[in-house]
């Protein structure tokens, strides 16, 4: 078993999201869904995931961020002008897990949907031209038109929204919502998380989001908590 320090980030993301106008909370016990991982303090792997912990989220659409670390080994290549190699480093990256929380009731179908995003290179800068959801849009398995419970529609209404994911994008690379399961007989604290959404995995630098991209989330969170709601009788069990 592969023993890694400890890691500050989960408290200095508290931190970052108080200067952003988000209030958070660090639990002292830990939730069902950072059940998916290894705490990272501890990696069974050379190139593994691991849990670094969950922030709870005070009045907004989004309810837990929950931050996980990637570490992989890399085979460097020679010095320049050398015939030795450089050896083998370790690298890491981070990724935020947004969960949305729904009713124990509510049951969703197989949704599960992502970007596709056009970038136009440019000499010194790069910029989205466009981007399209794409995957399984529907909460229901009924057939199209019958009900309003596709979320890619709700999200391309929203005008600040897109021009949000025009911007933020680049960054963030592809954004993918889904249902979340988590296991039902975990020993963790139940929270009914049912949605999930992610975006790729970045170095440390690159990590924290800013205003717009904190708010580009929470509008997709909140759509799509909309969108549930306004179907919540055919999602009811």
């Amino acid at each position: 078993m592969l023993v890694l320090k400890s890691d500050p980030i989960l408290e200095k993301m508290q931190k970052h999201c108080k200067k952003i106008g988000i209030t958070s909370s660090i639990s002292k016990q830990k939730f069902d869904f950072e059940e998916d991982h290894f705490d990272a303090s501890f990696v069974r792997a050379k190139n593994s995931i691991g849990n670094i912990g969950t922030l709870e989220f005070v009045n907004s659409p989004i309810d837990y961020i929950n931050i996980l670390k990637k570490q992989e080994f890399v085979n460097c290549s020679y010095a320049l002008g050398s015939h030795v190699g450089m050896g083998i480093h370790r690298h890491f990256w981070l990724k935020i897990r947004y969960f949305l929380t729904l009713p124990e009731s509510i049951q969703i179908g197989p949704f599960n949907m992502g970007t596709i995003t056009t970038i136009k290179k440019g000499l010194f800068h790069s910029k989205v031209e466009s981007f399209v959801w794409s995957g399984y849009q529907k909460l229901t398995t009924l057939p199209p038109g019958l009900v309003r419970d596709n979320v890619a529609d709700a999200l391309y209404q929203d005008q600040k929204l897109n021009r949000l994911m025009m911007k933020c994008l680049l960054k963030e690379g592809t954004i993918t919502i889904c249902k979340y399961s988590p296991n039902t007989e975990t020993k963790y604290l139940k929270t009914n998380s049912k949605i999930v959404i992610e975006s790729k995995w970045k170095l440390h630098n690159d990590f924290f989001m800013d205003d717009d991209t904190l708010e580009m989330y929470e509008k997709i969170a909140e759509k799509v908590k909309h969108t549930i709601n306004d179907m919540k009788y055919h999602l009811t069990t």
